[in-house]
């Protein structure tokens, strides 16, 4: 079975009594290997997540779950990701990376690919330029500046909410009205989610 990796980087981590370590970030959370999005993976993640776990459902028209990925020890996780593929406008296959965490985690900033664990206190000054609703609740997201990818980043019941997408062109499919019910709360709801192959975007 492959070992965890260090959140914010990929690379290895060993353990020091009870905390997990990063030779080049110190005391990180621990990510587990990415998970194929059968349904019964997205259970398992959700039932041992301390965060929401934020599923679109229904999700955007020809779009399915290509992975999940979460980080921590022997606790609940705190911090979960979830990928999509699907048509995209500009591009044959476009994806999307759903990311719920805790503050200091770093797992959205890592799949946003900028520097640090969570935005910064500039992130005021940033477009806000789209909202979605979470669990219920209409969650305003800013755009991060990134030339790459267009990342989004809000906060939705007490945990950062990042939305990734890939190609950059792409952004188009986070201003499409996109509803996300929390996993551990809707397991009804499961049913209705596709799924597809593992993708390797989920690797950091």
């Amino acid at each position: 079975m492959t070992s965890p990796v260090c959140v914010r980087c990929g690379g290895p981590v060993a353990v020091i009594g009870d905390e997990w370590t990063c030779g080049t970030h110190g005391r990180i959370e621990p990510l587990h290997p990415p998970l194929p999005a059968e349904h019964h993976h997205l259970w398992d993640v959700a039932s041992s997540s301390g965060v929401p776990f934020w599923v679109p459902v229904p999700p955007p028209a020809g779009w399915s779950a290509s992975g999940v990925r979460r980080t921590g020890g022997t606790g609940p996780a705190r911090g979960v990701a979830l990928s999509l593929q699907g048509p995209g406008v500009t591009t044959r296959v476009a994806e999307l990376v759903i990311v719920s965490e805790e503050p200091g985690v770093g797992l959205g900033a890592a799949y946003a690919g900028i520097d640090g664990t969570d935005p910064g206190p500039e992130i005021t000054s940033l477009p806000r330029d789209t909202s979605l609703h979470a669990g219920g609740q209409r969650t305003p997201l800013w755009s991060l500046p990134v030339s790459d990818r267009s990342a989004y980043v809000g906060e939705a019941h007490g945990c950062w909410l990042w939305i990734v997408a890939w190609p950059v062109t792409e952004w188009m499919v986070i201003h499409d009205g996109l509803t996300l019910l929390d996993l551990r709360e809707n397991r009804e709801r499961l049913a209705e989610l596709p799924v597809g192959a593992l993708t390797p975007r989920l690797a950091i």
